[in-house]
């Protein structure tokens, strides 16, 4: 019988908050961080908030310390940088990402790592369909041909989305898949993942009334259904591989049957980890990816359930045959924890998890936080 969120064992965990965002220690902050963090060879780790004043239309993104320290190195001028900055050779690339037609998408670096003076450079404007990618543009992978890649929601040839790389020497955009109006894999829902076969493996919301799926696409750009869920099922977010060579992740559902982190063998067989069942007040449980710690086990973040309907982090085992929460945003035991957290953790270089929470803090504007399970 599958474990239930709101009936599971609870582990005290040592909960540290890094920064509570509108606190006043560091002017223009911003508010609402999103997606989780990037940490970079030099330890530190970056993300992304809206900006203050609550209501500019723009993002930060931001840089702290494990020890807590935050700097604003760089604001956006654009509202919906909502993904944590990949870092490559030196520079954190991003996307502005577009939601309207007038707004298709900006790809951009940041140069000045380590200690800056930061500059902005604008890589590309996404132009939409039929020849070029739009929509929700984020979540950057490196290629094992050194070129990044990502995924669109739009945009392509038929505006149901693409995958698409980039040269990070050129800046050169090119659309390697657009994703069809019929199955396989409508509508690209996740990141990638660049599998140890060399593949690349990605989550689609499926034609109605299919259920989404996890496809595979080979290094020369062909695509084919990998595992099909059930149902009104759906990944919620990118896949990771394991060090037994399996995948894991998370799936959404349309329905009150809530969230659940799953198990694919390298065969497309499923396996179900664990399945978040949502109380009587919540329609249903969302949950982001998962991270492998050092111990083998993965580490999840929800957003809607625990014992203060604020969000939990919880721990769960590669066979399923342990779940833990280690932590209930909100329910007092750790003042202004922040709540309804965002994003995948990090595992930092010192073993210890980092996240993010959209609201909360001594503020009410979010925080950055780090778990130590």
């Amino acid at each position: 019988m599958l474990a239930l969120s709101f009936a599971v064992p609870n582990v005290v965990a040592q909960v540290t908050i890094l920064h509570s965002f509108g606190d006043g220690t560091v002017p223009n902050d911003g508010w609402q961080p999103t997606d989780g963090l990037t940490q970079t060879p030099d330890g530190n780790f970056y993300g992304v908030t809206l900006s203050a004043p609550i209501g500019n239309p723009a993002s930060n993104i931001f840089r702290i310390t494990p020890s807590g320290t935050l700097s604003v190195i760089q604001n956006v001028g654009h509202p919906d940088s909502k993904y944590a900055p990949f870092f490559y050779d030196n520079e954190l690339i991003n996307t502005y990402t577009g939601r309207y037609k007038k707004q298709p998408g900006v790809l951009f670096s940041l140069t000045g790592y380590p200690n800056g003076p930061w500059r902005l450079h604008t890589w590309h404007l996404f132009s939409g369909e039929p020849s070029d990618a739009s929509g929700e543009i984020g979540h950057l992978i490196l290629g094992a041909d050194k070129n990044l890649y990502g995924v669109s929601a739009d945009g392509g040839s038929v505006n149901q989305g693409t995958i698409y790389k980039v040269d990070p020497k050129s800046h050169q955009v090119t659309i390697v898949y657009s994703f069809p109006s019929s199955n396989p894999a409508v509508g690209p829902r996740t990141g990638l993942l660049l599998a140890a076969d060399g593949n690349f493996y990605g989550g689609g919301f499926g034609l109605y009334p299919n259920p989404g799926e996890v496809y595979k696409m080979t290094p020369n750009g062909n695509v084919t259904t990998f595992y099909q869920f059930t149902g009104s099922r759906y990944p919620s977010s990118r896949l990771i591989q394991g060090s037994d060579g399996s995948f894991y992740g998370a799936a959404g559902g349309l329905s009150r049957g809530g969230s659940l982190v799953y198990k694919l063998s390298t065969g497309g067989v499923l396996k179900v980890l664990h399945q978040f069942i949502p109380g009587k007040k919540q329609f249903g449980i969302d949950t982001a990816g998962v991270v492998q710690g050092p111990n083998g086990n993965l580490y999840g973040l929800t957003n809607t359930d625990g014992t203060a309907g604020k969000g939990t982090v919880y721990e769960v085992s590669t066979d399923g045959s342990i779940f833990v929460v280690l932590h209930n945003f909100g329910d007092g035991s750790v003042p202004n924890d922040g709540a309804y957290p965002d994003g995948t953790l990090t595992v930092g270089a010192d073993g210890n998890l980092y996240g993010v929470t959209t609201r909360g803090g001594s503020a009410g504007n979010g925080i950055v936080f780090k778990i130590s399970p």
